[in-house]
Order: C-alpha cells, then structure tokens, then sequence
C-alpha cells in the first residue's frame, strides 16, 4: 500500500466577495501552513486526584501562505490588503474565504472570516524572494 501527496493536487482559492477569486494554485502559490491556534481539550485534576477531560471548541487558526515576490498571487494578496486597509466599512473586513482542498488526501479545509495579520515585509535584493502572508482564520473546519 501508497499513500500520495501532491502539492500539484492541492488547491487553494481566496475568495471575497468585492475584490474577487484567486485561485492561488493557478498563480504562484508556495508554501501553505495551517495552524490551528487552540487546543482539543485538557484536563483538570480536581483535589482528590480525579482527572476531569474537558472539551474545548476553538476552530480559529493561522494560515501562513508563501508566494514569489512580484507573482500574480502576490499582486492579488496586496490588491486585498490595500482594499482591506482602505475600505470604510468594518463589516467588509470579515468576508473572505480560503478553500484548501488536497485532492489526494481527499480532504477540504474551509477557511472563513479571513483576514491578513499584516502587510509582509518587502525585500528589494538581486533576485525575487518569496513572501510570507500571515492570514487569521476565525474558523478552519475540515470537511
């Protein structure tokens, strides 16, 4: 028995519904990261030593995408961040949507109420370099 990964087959599209679709794995996408911020669960020992499992419900995470600097999924990310930045509306803010889905492990990561942590550093050298987008997810849920 095989089991197969393929970056080739996982695709990811950046959705928001004023600035458009990116369908990063069409246009330059690298490395992505899903971090999931909190816990399953934990336990608490009560006084006489009984271990109590307690179930927490965190879905929020941090997605880490990097791109070629100057890449079409690059100009999308930045298209995004200045909108982001410049709209005057704050309930525009939460919309985005990222869909991972690996085809070969047969699974969906359904991203939603993403926003950019920050604007990624730039560097201006002899060659291009890759950027690091820093996303927060409210919700990642596998699917």
């Amino acid at each position: 028995m095989y089991n197969v990964y393929s970056l080739a087959d996982t695709k990811a599209v950046l959705y928001h519904p004023y600035v458009g679709t990116a369908n990063l794995h069409l246009c330059g996408r690298g490395r992505m990261v899903v971090s999931y911020a909190g816990d399953l669960s934990a336990h608490t020992m009560t006084a006489d030593g009984t271990v109590i499992i307690n179930r927490l419900k965190a879905e929020n995470g941090i997605i880490t995408l990097e791109v070629p600097q100057n890449s079409i999924a690059d100009d999308f990310l930045r298209k995004w961040c200045r909108y982001l930045r410049g709209t005057g509306r704050p309930d525009f803010f939460h919309l985005t949507t990222l869909t991972i889905t690996d085809q070969a492990g047969g699974f969906t990561l359904l991203c939603t109420g993403v926003t950019p942590q920050k604007i990624p550093d730039r560097t201006f050298d002899r060659s291009s370099t890759n950027l690091t987008y820093t996303l927060l997810a409210a919700s990642i849920t596998e699917q």
